[in-house]
């Protein structure tokens, strides 16, 4: 199979890319520096993602709610009958609310 060489003139004889000048001054002259303007940065945040955003934050640990509990479960007073009836009552009206 032969060789083609790419159209429209990009590369040299041997295949290789031409390097294109991107200087505008003439040869042997120096080109005058760009200076480029830079806008301000600003960032929108809407409604909804700051909304979004007070729902995402942890509440407040409550420490002493913490700490009484551990202490009656440790006691052996956490786990009364009437505790234990009261959960399995909610676990059941969620599974089954019409129930």
């Amino acid at each position: 199979m032969s060789e083609i060489g790419p159209i429209g003139g990009g590369a040299s004889a041997s295949g290789v890319p031409r390097l294109r000048s991107t200087d505008p001054a003439a040869p042997g002259q120096r080109a005058e520096p760009r200076t480029t303007r830079r806008g301000v940065d600003r960032v929108e945040v809407s409604d909804l993602a700051q909304s979004l955003a007070r729902l995402n934050q942890e509440p407040p640990v409550r420490q002493d709610l913490i700490d009484r509990v551990r202490a009656e479960i440790d006691a052996g007073t956490y786990d009364t009958p009437e505790r234990v009836d009261g959960a399995v009552s909610r676990m059941l009206e969620e599974i089954d609310p019409n129930g």
